[in-house]
């Protein structure tokens, strides 16, 4: 039997799973986020709690978080929302790595850091791709709709069914069909607030003309139907309604 030890000894080691690496932090979790690390049994995610690859992270009907990674990204999650931390690499010497996630249900606002100035960082939904380079947004999805809002930066893309839309303005609306339109400053500042868990500011703050001047030549490709503010989808009860109850986690249906 003392002969045995050794190698059942060596035999633990090698089945052991490696010390995953952590990837970023919880920077603030109202009340409670959980997380899954791959191979692990689901854990509350309190202030300062080490994030891995791989890991799902979801916040319940009233639960709220923001996670801050290596490169200085940061992710806002609104209540009822499910992401799993895909790809994470990152050199601190040089800059250079990737970031991918992915979106199961609900929204995120992203702020791009130091890895989505060099390259795009994805994040996927069951139904598209979206591809952010060096910029803040809104995604949102729920049942079969992935929509995405440009805040500020460079560029917001959109993959659906192999067609790639893009857009640089804010505000700038892109969903199933590529480029939809854009909304006002006071409706995208509505937007942020029901992620941040406050009201809306009231009259006068819902859907407008747009904000922004013509894309800067340097910031295509962008949707070929061009940034105009189209009026009738945002005069769509549906649709914003949709905006509204997923950035608030409310149940809503399948869809708009």
């Amino acid at each position: 039997m003392p002969r045995l030890l050794p190698l059942l000894c060596l035999t633990a080691l090698l089945a052991a799973p490696a010390a995953a690496q952590q990837i970023g932090t919880v920077a603030s979790s109202e009340p409670t986020l959980r997380g899954t690390p791959p191979g692990a049994a689901t854990r509350t995610l309190a202030i300062g709690t080490g994030l891995v690859q791989d890991e799902t992270v979801a916040s319940s009907a009233s639960g709220r978080g923001q996670l801050l990674f290596l490169d200085q990204s940061t992710l806002t999650l609104a209540p009822n929302t499910t992401i799993v931390l895909d790809r994470f690499v990152f050199d601190p010497a040089t800059g250079a790595g990737e970031m991918g996630l992915r979106l199961t249900e609900g929204a995120l606002r992203f702020i791009g850091g130091t890895l989505s100035r060099g390259q795009e960082a994805t994040i996927t939904t069951p139904t598209a791709s979206i591809g952010i380079r060096g910029s803040t947004t809104l995604v949102l999805h729920r049942g079969s709709e992935t929509y995405a809002i440009f805040i500020a930066g460079d560029r917001l893309c959109i993959t659906v069914g192999g067609t790639r839309s893009c857009t640089s303005r804010q505000g700038g609306v892109l969903g199933p069909g590529g480029y939809m339109g854009s909304v006002s400053g006071a409706f995208l500042a509505d937007l942020l607030r029901l992620l941040d868990g406050l009201p809306p500011l009231g009259p006068g703050s819902g859907p407008g003309t747009g904000i922004g001047g013509p894309n800067p030549s340097d910031r295509g490709p962008v949707s070929p139907e061009g940034e105009e503010f189209d009026p009738a989808l945002f005069d769509d009860d549906a649709f914003v309604n949709f905006l509204m109850e997923v950035l608030g986690g409310g149940s809503g249906g399948e869809g708009g």
